[in-house]
C-alpha cells in the first residue's frame, strides 16, 4: 500500500462530504502506481472520485489548499487513509492512457482509466 496519505481528519471530512452531498464527483475505476526507489510499484485496480479543485477545497474547507483549476482524484485505500492525485490543467477527467502525475505530498504515480492491464 502506498505510504503517502491525507491526514485522519481530512479523510473522514472528504468521505463524509463525498458520500452525502450533492457536488461534482463521479466515481471511476482507475489503476494507479506510485514511484519506488527503483522503479514503480504493482498496479492497483481501485475506484477513485473524481472531483474538481474546486469543489475539493470547498469540502476540506480551504480556498488555497488544492488548485481550483486543476482536477484531482481522490483514492481511499483503508480506514482513514486516502490518496489525492492531481490531474492535468487540462484534463476533463482521468486520462484514457497512463499518465504521471503528483499527489498532495509531491510523490510521483501512474494513472488511468480503468482496470485492464492494471499490473
Amino acid at each position: 500500500m502506498p505510504v503517502s496519505t491525507v491526514s485522519v481528519p481530512i479523510v473522514v471530512l472528504l468521505t463524509t462530504v463525498i458520500t452525502t452531498s450533492a457536488i461534482a464527483a463521479d466515481r471511476e475505476a482507475v489503476c494507479v502506481k506510485y514511484e519506488m526507489e527503483h522503479g514503480w510499484s504493482k498496479g492497483y485496480a481501485v475506484e477513485g472520485v473524481v472531483i474538481s479543485g474546486v469543489d475539493l477545497n470547498a469540502k476540506v474547507g480551504s480556498i488555497s489548499r488544492f488548485k481550483s483549476y486543476s482536477t484531482y482524484v481522490v483514492i481511499f485505500w483503508d480506514q482513514g487513509q486516502a490518496t489525492i492525485l492531481e490531474l492535468s490543467a487540462f484534463s476533463m477527467g482521468v486520462p484514457i492512457f497512463e499518465s504521471q502525475v503528483r499527489d498532495q505530498d509531491g510523490r510521483l504515480w501512474k494513472v488511468k482509466q480503468g482496470h485492464g492491464f492494471c499490473f
